[in-house]
């Protein structure tokens, strides 16, 4: 079966926008309409997808073929470098990669939320729409840690969202900043994030990591560059430690 759209999108989320392949990270991400991002890499099987391809292990289910351990975010050229000369890339080298890869973005990604300042949180939102606000009617505030166990999140997404509570002063001055200029504007910042996380779990059925890191790239809708993807981030984070998002 093919890989599906969620998990692409976590895919590219964790490679960072850009190709896994050691000293390539080209960017493999295309500017659409109304500020979104759409990722046009390569999800790479490690074990391969089907019999008679690179790697294929009979064992394995198709769902773990086509699952996020099992693929490297690449662009095509090397996509095909890791296919057509196997007897180089075997197994442990291509997990080693991937691993390796994805521990630098996040870690980038960690460190980022040091130097978060107003202009990237500004750029990071410029997206914002006047969409209609909604309400959930539940504004219980809930622990991160609990939260976090609560949506059932791995070490990896726990990470991000404490190393991203590091900024929760910056974008609470941010927002209410915002608000001295537009009362409405932080619940349309809500009801925007809170109307895609409704989607994604009621539409698309996603849940864990698969669900928090799709938001993590909703967040980053319309960077442009690290800074701004982090802010992106950081809204997230503030969002989802405020429990204006996710379960509670």
């Amino acid at each position: 079966m093919p890989v599906s759209y969620p998990t692409k999108i976590v895919l590219a989320f964790r490679s960072g926008g850009v190709c896994a392949f050691p000293d390539c990270g080209k960017s493999l991400a295309y500017a659409a309409s109304k500020g979104a991002t759409v990722p046009v890499g390569e999800a790479a099987h490690i074990y391969g997808e089907k019999p008679g391809a690179p790697r294929y292990n009979s064992a394995m289910t198709d769902q773990q073929r086509d699952g996020i351990e099992n693929l490297l975010y690449v662009c095509p050229t090397h996509h095909t470098i890791i296919d057509k000369a196997a007897a180089h890339w075997p197994i442990d080298k291509l997990l080693t990669l991937k691993g390796a890869h994805e521990d630098k973005v996040r870690s980038a990604i960690e460190d980022a939320f040091a130097n978060i300042a107003f202009p990237e949180l500004a750029n990071a939102i410029a997206w914002l729409t006047t969409d209609p606000i909604m309400s959930d009617g539940d504004f219980k505030l809930v622990p991160p840690g609990e939260k976090i166990r609560k949506n059932s999140l791995s070490a990896g997404s726990r990470n991000i969202i404490l190393a991203g509570l590091t900024a929760r002063p910056t974008v609470a001055a941010f927002v209410e900043s915002q608000a001295q200029l537009d009362e409405n504007f932080p619940d349309r910042l809500r009801s925007r994030f809170l109307s895609e996380y409704l989607k994604l779990r009621h539409e698309m059925g996603l849940s864990g990591d698969v669900l928090f890191e799709t938001m993590c790239s909703f967040a980053q809708t319309g960077a442009k560059n690290t800074a701004e993807k982090t802010a992106g981030l950081a809204v997230l984070v503030y969002l989802f430690e405020i429990c204006d998002i996710f379960e509670k």
